[in-house]
This record gives structure tokens, sequence and C-alpha cells, in this order.
């Protein structure tokens, strides 16, 4: 059985269940990378506010180009949203920050790994403020 079984209108489907896109370049899946990873710079400098910055330029210019390029755009903004609204709540947010801290490191590296290989890819336990 092929690799790949199901055509959609964004790419393919992998036998996994996975939607794989074909339409973008290795300069574009590296960029979408290093918007998942970008934050981890933030944390790492201390300058966690303006590393939402490259997430959203790499969104907003390549948008139109890549259906694979918007749909993680969004992704990215809504954890970057629901990480706002953690830290905004007092007691109850940070408490909820410590579990989903981990969960969101985790998850980037992953999403890193698979949007650099044309793959869509949803973090668990985000609010979906930008559909």
């Amino acid at each position: 059985m092929s690799e790949f079984h199901q055509a959609s209108p964004q790419g393919v489907v992998a036998s996994g269940g996975r939607i794989r896109s074909s339409g973008e370049s290795g300069l574009d899946r590296g960029f979408l990378a290093a918007s998942h990873l970008w934050p981890f710079i933030g944390v790492l400098s201390a300058t966690l506010p303006l590393t939402i910055l490259l997430p959203i330029i790499v969104w907003v210019a390549r948008k139109d180009d890549s259906p694979l390029i918007d749909d993680q755009g969004r992704e990215i903004m809504n954890v970057a949203l629901t990480l706002g609204v953690l830290l905004l709540v007092p007691v109850l947010g940070w408490l909820a920050l410590l579990v989903w801290g981990p969960v969101w490191f985790v998850s980037s590296i992953r999403a890193a790994i698979v949007t650099r290989d044309g793959q869509y890819f949803r973090y668990p336990m985000t609010l979906r403020f930008i559909k």
C-alpha cells in the first residue's frame, strides 16, 4: 500500500492520518520550523514578547501562497494567545501554566519536526481563538 492514500484540498493524507502538504519549498518549511521554535529563543534571552514577531511576519508574508503556512501560522498565534491568557489570569492561570508549559515545550519541538516534513500539526490544550 502506498504511503499516501487519499487526496485532500490541502495536500495528501498520509497512511497515519496526517495531512501532508506538497506545495512548499524547503525554505518555507524551514521558516515554519523556526517559527515553532522561535519562542525558545525568547525564553532563553528574556525577550519573550518580541519572539512572536517572527511567526507573525512569516505568517502574514506567506499565508496566501501556502495553505500549510496559513494553517500553522494560525496555530502558532493560538498558542501565543493561550499563553497570554494563562499569564494574565492570577493563580489559576499560573497553576495551569505549570501543566501547560511542559506540554507546550514538547509540542513545539514535535511541531518543528513535523512541519519541516510538510505535515500539519495541532498543539494540545490550546484555545482556538483564530480559526
